[in-house]
């Protein structure tokens, strides 16, 4: 018994060190090395795997690819607002904002008092052409953190 623990304590140690020096380069902002250390093969994932290489990936830019790790943090994870929101960014970021106002929305719906969620759906408002409506979003999440936005934006894009 005792050797079986041991061997389990062995097999589970590689993924959860691979994981910790990942986000320590994620930390850092070293966001290839992350990915290098994340994409090697364990048997064993989990949501913050996912979530931390699907974020990197966000950050070098390759958003497309961020979201299938998205998708897969989610599968894994439904009820954290972060993983929707972050891949609504992706989805904005790569020109899809219908399905990244969807995903921010359910971010708000997990996470209502979050402004920085309403500054970005008003921005994806906006890109789509609501005007009232992201506007309403900036002043709500004014309304929340008085410093989430500069009160200028709001002035120039809502008359």
């Amino acid at each position: 018994m005792i050797k079986y623990l041991f061997y389990i304590l062995l097999v589970n140690f590689p993924l959860q060190n691979n994981l910790k020096k990942a986000i320590k380069k994620y930390t850092n902002g070293k966001y290839e090395k992350a990915i290098n250390i994340l994409k090697t093969k364990n048997k064993k994932k989990n949501y913050d795997h996912y979530f931390y290489l699907g974020h990197s990936y966000s950050f070098v830019g390759k958003n497309e690819l961020s979201i299938l790790y998205y998708d897969t943090a989610i599968n894994l994870n439904n009820q954290k607002d972060i993983a929707f929101f972050e891949r609504g960014i992706s989805y904005f970021l790569s020109g899809n904002s219908r399905k990244a106002l969807d995903d921010i929305n359910t971010a708000i719906l997990i996470n209502s008092e979050n402004a920085n969620y309403l500054i970005n759906r008003g921005t994806i408002y906006y890109d789509l052409g609501m005007i009232d409506s992201a506007c309403n979003d900036w002043q709500n999440a004014i309304n929340m953190d008085n410093d989430v936005i500069d009160y200028s934006i709001i002035e120039i894009n809502c008359n």
